[in-house]
């Protein structure tokens, strides 16, 4: 939806009952006489009534006007309003109506750019947003905040095509006019992550070092550094920024003595998802004796039996997508819940408006972002003692509700995988294959500087990465060409379903941890296939996720407390100077430990919603 021209004015009394007199319809005089402020104000009226048709209609009967002074400016609100009502093509001419007036009429070819997006062709609204710099040069009058609003929009939308050289170039722009923009600081540093831009942090005029830091995403601060304070520091900035949600405790006071405890989960990634293939045997091995499950879910339907599966792990499932947060909250109330669960987290998705309204009695985060949210509404953060430690909890704003085994819940083995070759992977089939398949925004400097210093050592070893963007495996190639690795060692795949990711696994020796963002979801499917997983711990909780799960299972050897420690073991493993087992816990043995978990979990949250109870 674009944006509208608003010009401040005092509507005459008159002229307002004019337009909307009560016994005869407004003639085209009566709309002719106002002027473009009035218009404008009588136009505000009939839409805070939610009349739509009217408003439409004032703004077309005075275009009939055939050399109305400032047309473009109601051409331009015009189409705003026909693209809020879903009518693109005629808000597009519209636009382009208001553009043949004056071409350097920058907001017109902003939205027009807007409304092209929306219709999918987004050339052309790249070259929409082109013309407003280039007028720069063309027009005395240019405005820069129309500049940066342009210059974001192309880094935006040239960021979700992974163009991510071009979206890089195009928010640095827009820093350059004007440097005092959080958000697009934020943006501009984790595509420098994701296209392996290193240093991350460079010299930019007018931010300083503290900026950069401070409006860092919390998600790209867990891949930065493994130090506890700017996590804690940076979801701090970014909550604070970002939502200015008044907190209201639409729970105080209630406490509602259900003899099942309803226990809700709120979520937007019940389908196949890195959170959501964890969920399924650890929703259903919940003791319904004990607690009524409750989903509210906002995800996108991928029609996956996966999904339909998560659905049903649920007594109630509520579908709450269209909702507003505080609709939401209320239905919430008004199934009294006592013990609520957030699924997100800081991550892609979240939708922490529901929350800062405390439908729940008891609130908490689990699994859908490895840190602390720095939000004031969770009471708790599911976690256990190998992943946060007693001296990291001072870095939490939640407080710890610590499982039995690993806070991540490794699922059963399963056979839905396609199984693949060395040969049609580009594999060479006698090399010691290690791998790693995460996002590739994880990857920094001092770990791929480690993964060289392995290959160095190790001859007969070759990488499986990821190839995610053309910028990144560029840039990693290069970075791999000045340490002397050639090109034949590293094996770049674009990325595949679920099922052939998982059959790919099958292929590998070592699977080689991120550093400090561990892998999660993927080390359960590492662990699913067999495979042995090499992993660093550190000093947050995110760089603690492998230890969590390897510990969970036995598997200790694999742990390692720094990246000298992970460099030696794994050149020691590719050189066949040492050889660990590979997982084999049976199925029965997992379900096992996955239900002491659960378990864990269910006396957790009892015993914190007695302590709130009880604090009232």
């Amino acid at each position: 939806m674009g944006n509208t021209l608003k010009i401040q004015t005092r509507i005459q009394p008159a002229q307002a009952a004019l337009v909307r007199k009560p016994d005869a319809a407004p003639t085209a005089d009566d709309f002719f006489a106002l002027t473009v402020p009035q218009l404008f104000a009588v136009v505000e009226g009939f839409q805070r009534e939610g009349k739509q048709d009217h408003a439409l209609a004032a703004y077309q009967t005075w275009l009939k006007q055939p050399e109305a002074a400032l047309r473009q400016y109601v051409l331009f609100n015009l189409g705003a309003l026909l693209q809020s009502m879903g009518r693109l093509q005629d808000g597009k001419l519209a636009y382009q109506e208001a553009l043949e007036i004056d071409r350097h009429f920058s907001k017109a070819s902003i939205n027009l750019g807007l409304l092209y997006e929306r219709l999918g062709e987004d050339q052309l609204a790249l070259r929409c947003w082109s013309d407003v710099i280039a007028s720069q040069h063309l027009d005395p009058k240019w405005d820069p905040l129309d500049g940066t609003a342009a210059l974001n929009h192309i880094g935006r939308l040239q960021e979700q095509h992974k163009k991510y050289a071009l979206a890089e170039s195009a928010l640095e722009h827009s820093l350059r006019i004007n440097p005092n923009q959080p958000a697009v600081i934020q943006h501009w540093v984790h595509i420098r992550q994701k296209a392996c831009r290193w240093p991350v942090y460079k010299d930019l005029p007018g931010i300083s070092a503290n900026q950069m830091l401070m409006c860092t995403s919390p998600l790209a601060q867990l891949a930065m550094d493994d130090d506890p304070v700017k996590q804690l520091l940076t979801a701090s900035s970014f909550v604070e920024r970002t939502y200015s949600f008044k907190q209201e405790h639409l729970s105080k006071g209630r406490r509602y003595n259900h003899q099942r405890l309803r226990l809700g989960y709120v979520s937007g990634d019940l389908c196949v998802h890195a959170v959501g293939l964890l969920l399924a045997e650890f929703l259903e091995a919940h003791d319904k004796s004990q607690f009524m499950l409750y989903g509210y879910d906002y995800s996108v339907e991928d029609h996956t039996a996966h999904r339909a599966r998560l659905r049903a792990a649920f007594e109630v499932f509520r579908s709450v997508a269209p909702l507003s947060d505080r609709d939401i909250a209320t239905l919430i109330v008004e199934d009294e819940i006592d013990i609520l669960v957030d699924l997100h987290g800081l991550s892609s998705g979240a939708r922490p408006g529901i929350f800062a309204l405390n439908p729940g009695v008891l609130q908490g985060t689990y699994l859908g972002f490895i840190g602390t949210t720095g939000m004031p509404w969770f009471d708790f953060v599911v976690s256990d003692r190998q992943a946060l430690p007693d001296e990291l909890v001072p870095y939490f704003a939640e407080k710890p509700l610590y499982l039995e085994g690993s806070f991540i819940p490794l699922t059963d083995q399963r056979s839905d995988f396609t199984l693949s070759t060395r040969r049609e992977n580009d594999l060479p089939e006698k090399a010691f294959v290690m791998a790693s398949f995460g996002n590739v925004y994880k990857i920094n400097e001092p770990l791929f500087s480690t993964w060289m210093d392995i290959l160095q050592a190790a001859p007969g070893a070759v990488l499986w990465l990821v190839d995610d963007n053309a910028t990144a495996t560029a840039n990693l190639r290069q970075f791999a060409d000045s340490r002397g690795v050639g090109s034949e060692r590293l094996i770049f795949t674009p990325r595949v379903t679920h099922q052939a990711y998982r059959g790919n696994l099958r292929l590998v020796d070592l699977f080689l941890d991120t550093f400090p963002y561990n892998c999660g979801s993927t080390t359960n499917d590492v662990l699913e296939a067999g495979v042995p997983l090499l992993t660093c711990q550190g000093r947050t909780m995110v760089s603690r996720m492998g230890a969590s799960i390897l510990r969970s299972q036995g598997r200790d050897a694999l742990v390692t407390s720094s990246l000298a420690e992970y460099q030696a073991l794994a050149i020691q493993l590719a050189n066949g100077e040492q050889t660990i087992a590979p997982p084999a816990a049976p199925a029965p043995v997992r379900a096992h430990a996955r239900q002491h978990t659960v378990r864990s979990l269910e006396s957790g949250l009892v015993a914190m919603l007695q302590h709130k109870l009880a604090q009232r």
